[in-house]
């Protein structure tokens, strides 16, 4: 049938991202699934390491630790069945530390340049490698998911501002993390807290701000969420056809061919100016006639697609 395939159920674990104001129960409902790897970054499960759910723990913030880690879970971890649930708390910590270290370097950079670094700041490189790095790690949560590992990512919570007249005014909130991070989870949740005024009780609720598995619709309210509210939705799944879903091969394979295309598109560049230096006049006018009826790039030929590129050389053999 070629790319396409028939629909079929296939085995998929769950995808969480979670966020809230401190105090707010995200550590309690991450340790609520089974059988967890968990990756601390805030060092803020030491007094957790007795919960039966922990299998295994690693703390830190360096981002290299974490793609070992992910490797780990994916090599060794899987195969074994050792694990249920990967749990990263949390990854606010992870990309802020991203940013530091790629503006550190960017300082160094610049001292070695001079003695202001004051206007040193992120550049449009920078923020491209630290998107591919989180892209590169999402897409290796989103493999480990396909093959029946639970993906619970914790976040820190961010004020969203408008300004209204002379003042900034919170308008909501957001998980403080990359831009467009949201679309690669199943479910979203904002945790909160609320005291009743009496008791002094606290008590903790859920807002579904996302749920592709519609358990719940959005904006539905859970007292004290856990895993047990889409346990079923995981025992379900899980017994499915395994079809793993890995967007690094893909990439790679993108990589790969825009690489091969870049080569080919400055080799045909390469031919079609020798063409033009050897050509007569008469055959100068046609090439142009036909380079400006491709829409060709006559600037920069090698940015042409290569099709395109190749069209002309057809077209200049005529001539």
């Amino acid at each position: 049938m070629g790319i396409f395939k028939k629909p079929e159920k296939t085995k998929k674990a769950l995808k969480v991202l979670l966020y809230g104001d401190t105090g707010t129960g995200k550590s309690t409902f991450a340790l609520s699934f089974p059988d967890s790897a968990i990756v601390d970054s805030e060092d803020g499960y030491t007094f957790y390491k007795d919960n039966p759910n922990i299998a295994l723990m690693v703390t830190t913030n360096s981002i290299y630790d974490l793609e070992e880690a992910l490797d780990e879970v994916e090599n060794e971890l899987l195969p074994e069945n050792t694990i249920k649930t990967l749990v990263i708390d949390s990854v606010t910590k992870f990309y802020n530390n991203l940013q530091v270290v790629q503006q550190n370097l960017v300082e160094k950079r610049a001292k070695r340049k001079g003695p202001d670094v004051d206007d040193a700041n992120l550049s449009q490189r920078e923020w491209g490698k630290i998107k591919n790095i989180m892209k590169r790690i999402n897409d290796t949560q989103l493999m480990l998911a396909s093959q029946g590992v639970n993906i619970v990512n914790v976040a820190q919570e961010k004020e969203i501002k408008e300004k209204r007249g002379e003042n900034w005014v919170v308008v909501g909130y957001k998980p403080d993390t990359a831009n467009g991070i949201a679309f690669d989870y199943d479910i979203i949740l904002r945790l909160t807290t609320e005291e009743d005024k009496k008791t002094k009780e606290v008590k903790y609720y859920g807002e579904v701000l996302k749920d592709r598995t519609q358990k719940y619709k959005k904006h539905d309210v859970i007292e004290n969420p856990s895993f047990a509210n889409w346990e079923d939705v995981y025992n379900n799944n899980i017994q499915n056809k395994e079809a793993v879903v890995n967007f690094r091969s893909d990439t790679n394979k993108d990589e790969d061919r825009m690489a091969n295309e870049e080569a080919s598109a400055k080799d045909l560049a390469e031919a079609i100016k020798t063409s033009i230096k050897t050509a007569d006049d008469a055959q100068k006018v046609q090439i142009a006639s036909a380079m400006k009826s491709l829409g060709i790039n006559m600037k920069d030929l090698a940015s042409n697609p290569v099709d395109t590129l190749k069209e002309l050389v057809d077209l200049i053999e005529t001539f």
